[in-house]
């Protein structure tokens, strides 16, 4: 092959990535070539002083090992594919020259470049709509407006009218009693709170109503779901092994309890990225650092590096997907094709979390605490030291040839790692040596299978007299998923298939930062941590930065209206839909920052408003659905399905069995508490909730998918689960003192449909469950009481929330 030919083609494979002309054999080439491209562009900068240069260059390219015979064999047989494109790229002069300027200025030029290009149709990244300052728009006034009631209602209004539309009415006061409800506590009201809200006459009886419902501890629980879906927890490892994780619920305890305070955004965010790097003696802390700790992991997995390195791209690309909005994943291999995120930036992400090691040695205990029974442990230690040493000697030996046949499982660069001293080790292989500790733990203790029957007499005897010092000893303390950085040599974050290994340090977004963060930022507030984590945090939870504030007050919106102001919730990207009222999700997002980022502020900001109260029945729908058929203006409200913890929890409430206990380890599905308590394994998904609909644990979800299938009607009626329910529900009717038939199956209705029964529904149903129809009788036929509640648990006014 000669010079020329192949230097064209490196050329022409950047130019046309840059203006979107490769197709996908093209696309497939580049990835090829990528790893020399750098090479290439770093060559040029001795252009510049030495014009004898190009000659070393092009030896360079034919004659080092910078090309593989395979990879020669590649560029050969993609000429000709390309050829055409090559043909088109000559008629855009222009770009190619500024495509040559920018390979002129070294690698960080390319790269950048390459990484804004190729944005279609979809604007400049300067004019990318979610990078943009935050602006506090002027509220808009409308002449003779008698519907707004807050900010909300006259941007809302603007947009109407500008189309010549109108909204809805407002919904009744028994609708909206159950939207509100569901939406911040995912509970039906009961009839007593039916009953007291619609005495109430005042003013303000609405929002006291309000108020309450965000006081009530069961709203930590219902909007809990809503972030545990984003950050992918579930309560096993998932893959094929699908290890229980017995501890990981404390994590979900902490974002209840974190929903409940009222937590502001930023520390929120912070103590998940970063509790460990927090001064202080709080337990929470460590804690909230599960988040770091919920991806998908196999204890046996024997290929521990790319085991590890699939950890960290995962961790990275939910950090993306859940603070960002921005899908990262797409820049792993490459610069992303649209939206202007590099290759760097991608792995200067990843850099911050590079220091990682996992900790499961970290009670969730206070100092304290931790004295206390430190203290205590040192009696009994001192009580039993005869005994242990002795259990020690006859253990011993097994437990080293246990060790031994673990860490030869592992390739013979992984068992360097476990054999190094650890001060010698980098934090990359101590994260190598905690596979293996791992596993030797969840493997159990089989070596001690291997005593003989005398020995296991004697140790039998040993652990009968160790017993009997237990009342010496204190209960273990919690324990805890966590991590922190490793306290040595922090392994460097490399691009893969970079041959000379650049090290990438912590970046941040190009687009959004000029600089990545400076040494002082680094700084940890805590010895023994690199401060990495805390850097991105602040970042994330800075102000002035205009993605990650809008992308948080996008989610809350979402989440009370169906969808988002910005449709594609963790998309703000060039791919995702832009907003459909931008000055309304900056308006919106000021003034949630400048109230402290307190999400109780939003949400009854979000309540009070005459958008939100909106009926879902529009009398002029027809003709507004011609004008605006997507429903982007916000004219009526949405009816919804309840979702999947809804459902189940909902039927626990009516039938009476809930276990209103908050907080603890996870049961069974079978138990009587709400959902968000239930076991959550990613193979063996409950079937109730997975039928629904409720997100898997795999993946990041910011919106659920609403699916209408046989299998969810086959299991509401055919179900065991329903079933039983609406036979406690029975009972329980059964069980009241009611004066007459007519006023227990008044109160069914209002508790299964959050409302009175209609004249008609009320004669039907006493028709059916009667023993008879003679006049004089008052008993209920139990069978088909039950069948009765089956069918109201089955109706769309059970499971949908208008």
């Amino acid at each position: 092959m000669n010079r020329k030919p192949l230097f064209l083609l490196v050329f022409c494979l950047l130019a046309m990535e840059a203006l979107g002309l490769g197709s996908q054999s093209i696309d497939s080439a580049t990835a090829e070539v990528d790893p020399v491209l750098r090479d290439l562009a770093e060559s040029y900068e001795t252009l510049q002083s030495d014009p004898t240069g190009l000659h070393r260059i092009e030896d360079r390219i034919v004659t080092e090992e910078s090309f593989t015979e395979s990879e020669l064999r590649k560029i050969d047989q993609t000429i000709g594919k390309i050829q055409e494109s090559i043909d088109r790229a000559k008629k855009r002069q222009e770009e190619l020259r500024s495509l040559l300027e920018t390979l002129l200025a070294g690698p960080a030029g390319v790269e950048e470049k390459g990484a804004h290009a190729n944005l279609q149709n979809a604007g400049s990244d300067e004019e990318w709509w979610a990078i943009q300052p935050l602006k506090n728009p002027e509220v808009p006034s409308t002449a003779n407006d008698t519907w707004s009631t807050n900010s909300i209602d006259e941007f809302v209004l603007r947009r109407l009218n500008e189309k010549n539309m109108k909204p809805a009415p407002e919904a009744s006061r028994e609708q909206l009693l159950r939207r509100v409800y569901f939406d911040l506590i995912g509970l039906p009201p009961t009839p007593r709170e039916i009953q007291d809200f619609l005495n109430d006459s005042s003013p303000e009886a609405w929002e006291h109503l309000v108020d309450r419902l965000l006081a009530d501890p069961r709203y930590g629980e219902h909007w809990a779901q809503f972030w545990l879906d984003l950050v992918r927890y579930a309560e096993s490892d998932g893959w094929n092994k699908d290890s229980f994780r017995p501890h990981i619920w404390r994590y979900r305890d902490y974002v209840v309890d974190s929903f409940n305070s009222d937590k502001p955004y930023p520390e929120f965010v912070r103590e998940q990225l970063a509790g460990d790097e927090i001064p202080g003696d709080r337990p929470d802390n460590r804690i909230a650092t599960g988040f770091l700790r919920l991806g998908i992991y196999e204890y046996n997995q024997r290929d521990a590096r790319n085991h590890w390195n699939d950890i960290m791209n995962e961790i990275t690309d939910v950090a993306g997907d859940v603070f960002l909005g921005v899908s990262m994943s797409c820049s792993r291999c490459h610069n992303h094709k649209f939206d202007p995120i590099s290759q760097t930036d991608y792995f200067g992400l990843r850099a911050f979390f590079e220091p990682l090691t996992w900790r499961d040695d970290l009670p969730g205990a206070s100092d304290s605490d931790q004295q206390t029974w430190n203290n205590q442990q040192e009696i009994w230690e001192a009580a039993t030291v005869e005994i242990r040493t002795k259990i020690d000697a006859l253990c011993e030996p097994f437990y080293q040839k246990k060790w031994e046949s673990t860490v030869d499982k592992f390739p013979l660069d992984i068992q360097a790692c476990f054999h190094k001293p650890v001060e010698e080790r980098s934090s990359w292989e101590q994260q190598m040596v905690y596979l293996i500790e791992r596993q030797f733990e969840e493997e159990g203790t089989p070596a001690l299978k291997s005593l003989s029957e005398e020995d296991k007499k004697q140790l039998e005897a040993l652990e009968a007299r160790l017993a009997e010092f237990n009342h010496l000893k204190l209960e273990p303390l919690p324990v805890v998923m966590s991590i922190t950085d490793f306290d040595g040599s922090i392994s460097p974050t490399t691009i893969p298939k970079d041959r000379r290994e650049t090290p990438i340090s912590p970046k941040f977004l190009t687009v959004l930062s000029t600089h990545s963060p400076e040494a002082a930022a680094l700084q940890p507030d805590l010895p023994k941590s690199t401060g990495r984590r805390t850097a991105l945090a602040k970042w994330i939870g800075d102000r002035n930065n205009p993605l990650t504030t809008r992308l948080i007050v996008n989610r809350i919106w979402q989440q009370h209206f169906g969808r988002g102001i910005v449709p594609t919730a963790s998309d703000f990207g060039h791919l995702g839909q832009p907003p459909t009222h931008p000055d309304l999700l900056d308006w919106l997002t000021v003034n949630f920052i400048d109230n402290g980022w307190r999400m109780k502020y939003l949400h009854k900001t979000i309540l009070m408003s005459s958008t939100w109260r909106q009926s879902s029945h529009h009398p002029d729908a027809p003709s507004q659905l011609k004008i605006d058929p997507s429903e982007n203006l916000i004219w009526r409200g949405r009816a919804r399905r309840l979702k999947a913890e809804e459902i189940r929890d909902s039927m626990l409430l009516v039938s009476g069995e809930m276990d209103r206990r908050v907080g603890g380890p996870s049961l069974k599905p079978d138990s009587p508490r709400r959902s968000l308590y239930v076991k959550r394994l990613r193979n063996s998904p409950n079937p109730l909730l997975q039928s629904f609909d409720t997100a898997n644990g795999l993946a990041s979800v910011a919106q659920r998918n609403h699916t209408t299938t046989p299998t969810q009607a086959l299991l509401m009626f055919n179900g065991d689960y329903t079933l039983d329910r609406a036979m406690a529900l029975a009972m329980r009717i059964q069980q009241l003192k009611s004066e007459t038939p007519e006023e227990a199956l008044d109160f069914l209705f209002q508790l299964v449909w959050n409302r009175r029964a209609t004249p008609n529904e009320r004669s039907k149903a006493i028709s059916y469950v009667m023993l008879s129809k003679d006049e004089g009788s008052q008993d209920i036929v139990g069978g088909r009481l039950v069948d009765l509640c089956h069918v109201l648990m089955n109706s769309n006014e059970f499971l949908y929330v208008d």
